[in-house]
């Protein structure tokens, strides 16, 4: 993982902890192995119970860089915004709630979660079934 990829994970998992709403963080794709350095983006899947207050919060309070461009993408269950900052580095942030966890997983959300899939902080065991979608593709 590229030096500046570090920086934005530790900054904004330090920052999600503190907030009462985020019950989980994990990376997904390619970012989500320490060895890729080519890794464009960081892609956080964060599990919340206020999606709408999540989604402003990191717009609002969590304060990084300054934001170049950013859109924001709803997919039902899960809402998505992508940042580009100034510095050229870009992350997504999916926000779903737990619901979003129990239904069957989208040939997207699983052919992401099959390049990559870590959890970085979670307040009880949310991934558990991702974890296990991921064992069964791989015995496939």
């Amino acid at each position: 993982m590229r030096p500046d990829h570090y920086k934005l994970m530790y900054d904004f998992v330090s920052w999600a902890g503190e907030q009462s709403h985020i019950a989980g963080i994990a990376l997904v794709g390619p970012c989500a192995d320490d060895e890729n350095e080519e890794a464009g983006e960081l892609t956080f899947l964060l599990i919340s119970d206020k999606k709408s207050k999540t989604i402003d919060a990191i717009l609002q309070q969590f304060h990084f860089e300054q934001m170049e461009q950013v859109s924001k993408e709803d997919r039902g269950s899960l809402v998505t915004i992508r940042i580009s900052y100034t510095s050229g580095l870009e992350a997504e942030f999916g926000v779903a709630d737990e619901a979003w966890l129990q239904v069957p997983i989208e040939q997207a959300a699983g052919d992401a979660f099959m390049q990559g899939f870590k959890v970085i902080w979670e307040r009880e065991a949310l991934f558990e079934e991702i974890g296990r979608y991921i064992e069964r593709r791989l015995l496939e």
